[in-house]
C-alpha cells in the first residue's frame, strides 16, 4: 500500500493538487499506516521521487518548485500531533546559502520539536557565518544543514570550517537533501557527522549525538 500511496502522492505533487494529496494521506492512514510512520513510509519517498524527477530532467525547475509548494502545504497532515518532554538538546537547522528549498527541512524541524528538542530554525539561504553565530549564541550541540543542489551541498564544508575556526569543534553537523542521500562520500567530504534521511532518521541521529555527549561528560 505504501508504494502505491507514494506514487499517487508524487503525482498529486506534480499535478499541483493539494486535495488529492491530502486524500492520499488519509487513505494511507485508513489502510493501517500509523500517523508516526506517514512521513517515512509515504511522504519522504514521494519527495524523493520528486527530487529524482527533477535531477533526471523529467520535470523542470518551475514544476519542481510548484510541486514543492503543494508538498509544504500538507506537511501538517504527516507530522505526529504528540509532543514529548523537553530533552534539553539544542538543534540549529537551516537550508544552505544560495538554496531556498525548505520542505524536508521544515518537516525535520517539526519532528524534532515534537520529540522535545529545542529547535531553532534559521530558514533558507543561510550563510555559514550565521550557523556559527547562532551556535555561539545558543550553545547548540547539533547543526542540521539542508541542501538540494550539488553546488550548495558542496559548500556545506564552509559551515564546518566556520565552526572549527570559531572553536566549536564539538558541534555535530548533520546534512540532508538529495545530493547527500545519493552520495554519502559527499557528506564525509564536507565534514558531516551523518546524513538525515527523513524524520525518523533525524530523531535517531540527534539521539545518538546526545548520548555520545552525555557519555563524554560522565
Amino acid at each position: 500500500m505504501s508504494d502505491d500511496a507514494t506514487a499517487r502522492l508524487y503525482q498529486a505533487f506534480v499535478n499541483q493538487d493539494p486535495t488529492v494529496a491530502i486524500s492520499v494521506i488519509e487513505r494511507a492512514k485508513q489502510s493501517g499506516v500509523a500517523q508516526a510512520q506517514l512521513f517515512d513510509q509515504v511522504f519522504a519517498p514521494a519527495l524523493s521521487l520528486l527530487g529524482g524527477a527533477w535531477a533526471a530532467g523529467t520535470i523542470d525547475e518551475y514544476a519542481f518548485t510548484q510541486a514543492s509548494v503543494i508538498a509544504e502545504q500538507i506537511t501538517s497532515f504527516v507530522i505526529p500531533p504528540t509532543k514529548s518532554a523537553d530533552t534539553g538538546v539544542i538543534v540549529l537547522i537551516g537550508t544552505m546559502h544560495h538554496d531556498v528549498h525548505t520542505i524536508e527541512k521544515d518537516i525535520t524541524a517539526a519532528a524534532l520539536k515534537e520529540a522535545g528538542h529545542r529547535v531553532i530554525d534559521l530558514g533558507a539561504d543561510v550563510r555559514p557565518a550565521d550557523f556559527l553565530e547562532r551556535a555561539e549564541e545558543t550553545g547548540a550541540s547539533v547543526v542540521i544543514v539542508y541542501a538540494q543542489l550539488i553546488a550548495t551541498a558542496r559548500s556545506v564544508v564552509r559551515v564546518r570550517e566556520m565552526l572549527v575556526a570559531g572553536g566549536r569543534t564539538g558541534v555535530a553537523i548533520l546534512v540532508g537533501g538529495a545530493p547527500f542521500a545519493a552520495d554519502t562520500a559527499l557528506a564525509r567530504s564536507v565534514g558531516a557527522n551523518g546524513v538525515v534521511r527523513g524524520a525518523e532518521s533525524a530523531l535517531k541521529l540527534v539521539a545518538k549525538v546526545d548520548a555520545r555527549a552525555k557519555s563524554g561528560r560522565s
